[in-house]
């Protein structure tokens, strides 16, 4: 009996061993639709529950992470928009069609990535100092909220209003599995450095509202994480063949992602094109974020 008690406590404990991180950065997108070949970026907040690393049976170990990201509104002005349609022009002049002017656009991300890892620690010397390789797997659901422009405000055309939106909605479900990297070195007993590095295979859809858009898209999934670890005090418990080491600790961190498909391109702009002219505008659609964060965690 009192063994299954204490098999309880340290499977409930590590279950409940979780970190709250907030951070700030920068978001980037580049491609995916028409007329956006250039990169436009803005400011994002993360929300994060994770857990980096916790031992079961032994030397294996799992992790997982929740991050929720909230971009500011991304803009691209029409000049700049319209500085990238000399291909698409070139080709409407080619088959005797007129001009294409593409609309400025603004776009916000909202979203949850999801990632659990499991994996073997090659080295392991305690809970501070081990080197695992492993496996990633997960889930991404952001949406992206489009704003196009379709009236611009021009007091000299008579048009005095305000400029004029039309809204879409974007989105996007991935899964991803690849491999995966987790360490930690201390400095001594209250100071850490950790990393996480992961790199996989990434499949899903994108789906667009108001262009009807559904795709199936393949690309790449990577992310670097690495930071300070701080506990101000530490201490280990045993109770038979169990031992116990509460902590509430502190981290401070910088996390790099980015997810790259093969060519798409979404039709924001109002103009019919046809399948070879959507293909011939098509470029690798990728978002990347780059966040430095702080948290507080616990354990025991």
């Amino acid at each position: 009996m009192k063994k299954s008690i204490l098999l309880i406590l340290g499977i409930t404990s590590s279950i409940f061993a979780s970190e709250f991180d907030y951070g700030t950065g920068t978001f980037s997108m580049k491609g995916g639709f028409i007329g956006l070949e250039g990169s436009i970026d803005t400011d994002v907040s993360t929300v994060s529950i994770s857990n980096r690393h916790n031992n079961a049976l032994g030397k294996f170990f799992y992790s997982y992470d929740l991050t929720w990201y909230k971009s500011d509104t991304m803009k691209q002005a029409q000049k700049t928009y319209n500085s990238y349609a000399s291909q698409a022009n070139n080709f409407l002049v080619d088959n005797g069609l007129p001009n294409v002017t593409i609309p400025s656009m603004k776009h916000e991300l909202e979203g949850l990535d999801v990632n659990i890892r499991l994996g073997y620690d090659v080295i392991h010397k305690n809970q501070d100092n081990y080197l695992g390789t492993g496996l990633i797997v997960g889930i991404s659901t952001p949406w992206i909220d489009d704003m196009v422009n379709i009236i611009k405000n021009n007091k000299s055309s008579g048009n005095s209003g305000l400029d004029l939106y039309k809204k879409s909605k974007t989105k996007i479900k991935t899964y991803k599995i690849g491999p995966s990297i987790n360490f930690q070195k201390s400095f001594n007993k209250n100071i850490s450095f950790y990393g996480l590095a992961s790199y996989a295979y990434q499949t899903g859809d994108i789906k667009n509202s108001y262009a009807k858009a559904d795709y199936s898209v393949d690309g790449t999934f990577q992310e670097y994480n690495f930071g300070l670890y701080f506990t101000p005090f530490t201490t280990t418990s045993k109770w038979g063949f169990l031992t116990l080491s509460p902590r509430i600790y502190a981290t401070i961190g910088y996390k790099y992602s980015k997810w790259e498909v093969d060519k798409m391109s979404i039709n924001l702009t109002g103009h019919d094109f046809n399948s070879d002219m959507m293909k011939s505008l098509g470029s690798k659609f990728n978002m990347d974020s780059s966040v430095g964060y702080f948290g507080v965690g616990y354990s025991f």
